[in-house]
């Protein structure tokens, strides 16, 4: 896959991305595993360097960073603004930038638009709706605000390579598709392509001056929001760049690839993964995805891809990498296929073993061959364990991979908001709670749950040749794995049973020879002794493991089980 020249890696975590340990610790994976590009995401991160100082009085017009300050310096110091530590962090990125010139590796930001500082509010009154709100289609934003910020910004680095934005999500402070909080008449009447190519093309004229690279994000909900953004951005100037996430909408592995692939015309396209894991696992459980990796970027390279970019952490878990765990060997695997189609998964795991100086140096090389051939072979049964675990027919089963709150938590997490059936009509009925679906939603859990337990019981049957630190770690890993795929087989009993007590009949045979209200509460009874077991376990103790099994959720959800079982349909059946 020789054409993926823009071989990037994202760094999500904001405390990572000011930490100049771990950044130099990215880099020097980067040198030898020839990626060139450290993407730092965090949304709002041009703040941290800019004032804008045309917004706190200034002449909109500065010859440098420098320049800029003096105009304001009076306003930040005299209301205490934050600013006025800006200098500071400006001069650690521009410190990281050169740092990463000299290994090769060029630095992007990557936010999300609009994003600004509440005083900007005073210096333009008239954003302020009567009732609150903030009106995203004022032309304020495209003509003055836009293009201002990001001249400034360039003043202040002028070796970033430029910054991969995504416009008009919801994440963002404010954007078009919250128009709904929004009661003027140009919200109204505005067609969200216009305001898509206004907010794109006010970026453009600094990108263009400074000689930037402009790349966009399709990070999007909807299909008909897709499709509006597909409609606004094809006709953008061919330079700016599309970064497409492998999937629609998100990171879920079961999702189709992403439609917008190949269909912006001639723009350049760039396609991100996240080797991490924020929707299975985070690396706490591994989950190998060699397959899916090369799959996907096959894929990206028919439509027209020439890049990538893979996310090694997620902002939800502070001080957490694939660097800390064994879903490392994704972003291993990731550097190789976009380098090498056809190499072989024995060598990626052999670089990966080697690379971290996981294997022991005491072997021969049979027992090296053995080593790597035994940790492959664990590895790749993986992902079909947390295919069965995190996910519900392919919707996700998790809140961010970890246990839901309560089962209509789930529904509209799995069903609405991170909806499959969007992407695939044919999931359209994936959550229908008939005993049909309910049978085969519960086969999945049991037997996720027994590969899981042969294959942890294989892990700690002995070590493979791996160093005593590695093997302690590795079985660490696969103990929790054990805890969290019995969890997972649990919650989704109770989501099912539960779901089935309120919507339909407790008194229906389901499985087992048992009503619907009987096996609801065996899985109530069984969740309780699943958390006092828990709470017996190391894992309740170390962060980011008690994140994902945290008994506190347990227990609530357990809870939403029993009012549901208390509050369950008794439809009497009719004799004609």
């Amino acid at each position: 896959m020789g054409n993926y020249t823009f071989r990037a890696m994202e760094i999500h975590d904001f405390t990572q991305i000011w930490n100049l340990d771990e950044i130099r610790r990215r880099l020097d994976f980067m040198v030898k595993n020839h990626m060139n590009a450290m993407v730092f995401h965090e949304p709002g991160i041009e703040d941290k360097i800019v004032f804008p100082a045309k917004f706190l009085g200034g002449t909109g017009n500065p010859k440098s960073y420098y320049d800029a300050f003096l105009e304001v310096d009076h306003p930040i110091l005299n209301h205490a603004l934050r600013e006025n530590l800006n200098l500071n962090r400006r001069d650690y990125i521009n410190h990281v930038i050169q740092e990463a010139k000299e290994a090769g590796v060029d630095i992007y930001f990557e936010n999300k638009e609009l994003w600004f500082s509440d005083f900007v509010l005073k210096y333009k009154k008239e954003l302020m709706q009567p009732d609150g709100t903030i009106c995203p289609s004022d032309p304020f934003w495209h003509e003055e605000f836009l293009p201002y910020k990001y001249k400034e910004l360039f003043l202040a680095l002028p070796d970033l390579a430029g910054i991969v934005c995504s416009i008009g999500t919801g994440e963002a402070r404010l954007a078009i598709s919250n128009t709904f909080a929004c009661g003027c008449e140009r919200c109204k009447n505005l067609d969200p392509v216009e305001w898509y190519k206004n907010m794109i093309m006010a970026m453009y004229q600094p990108f263009q001056e400074a000689g930037k690279k402009l790349i966009i994000r399709d990070f999007i909900y909807t299909k008909a929001e897709q499709e509006r953004f597909q409609k606004a951005f094809t006709d953008m100037p061919e330079e700016i760049v599309l970064s497409l996430k492998n999937t629609p909408h998100d990171f879920y592995p079961t999702f189709p690839d992403n439609p917008l692939m190949g269909h912006v015309g001639s723009h350049p396209q760039i396609t991100e993964y996240d080797v991490n894991g924020q929707f299975f696992g985070w690396g706490v459980q591994p989950s190998a995805m060699l397959s899916d990796i090369r799959r996907r970027l096959r894929y990206g390279k028919e439509h027209q891809v020439t890049g990538f970019l893979a996310r090694t952490d997620w902002e939800g878990v502070q001080d957490w990498t694939c660097f800390d765990n064994l879903n490392m060997v994704n972003l291993y695997a990731i550097a190789a296929y976009a380098e090498q189609e056809e190499i072989s998964e024995e060598e990626i795991y052999l670089r990966w073993l080697q690379g971290e100086h996981l294997i022991s140096d005491r072997l021969s090389p049979g027992e090296l061959k053995k080593c790597v051939c035994a940790v492959k072979e664990i590895m790749d049964a993986t992902w079909p364990i947390v295919e069965k675990t995190n996910f519900v027919n392919g919707c996700l089963f998790s809140n961010d991979s970890c246990m839901h709150l309560t089962p209509e938590q789930f529904t509209f997490i799995g069903g609405t908001h991170h909806s499959l059936s969007e992407w695939d009509p044919d999931k359209k009925d994936a959550l229908e709670m008939s005993p049909e679906n309910i049978g085969r939603i519960i086969a999945d859990k049991e037997e996720a749950y027994e590969q899981c337990e042969k294959l942890v019981d294989r892990v700690e049957a002995g070590n493979m040749g791996l160093t005593a630190e590695a093997y302690e770690k590795m079985k660490m890993h696969f103990s929790f794995m054990r805890w969290y795929v019995r969890g997972f087989r649990l919650t989704a009993r109770g989501y099912c049973f539960g779901r089935y007590v309120a919507e339909k009949n407790t008194t229906d045979i389901l499985a087992e020879g048992k009503t619907a209200a009987e096996l609801l509460l065996n899985t109530i009874r069984e969740l309780e002794e699943y958390r006092e077991g828990l709470m017996e376990t190391s894992f309740i103790k170390e962060y980011p493991f008690d994140a994902q099994l945290n008994p506190e959720r347990v227990e609530f959800y357990t809870n939403a089980l029993k009012r549901m079982l208390r509050e369950g349909k008794k439809v009497e059946s009719v004799e004609n």
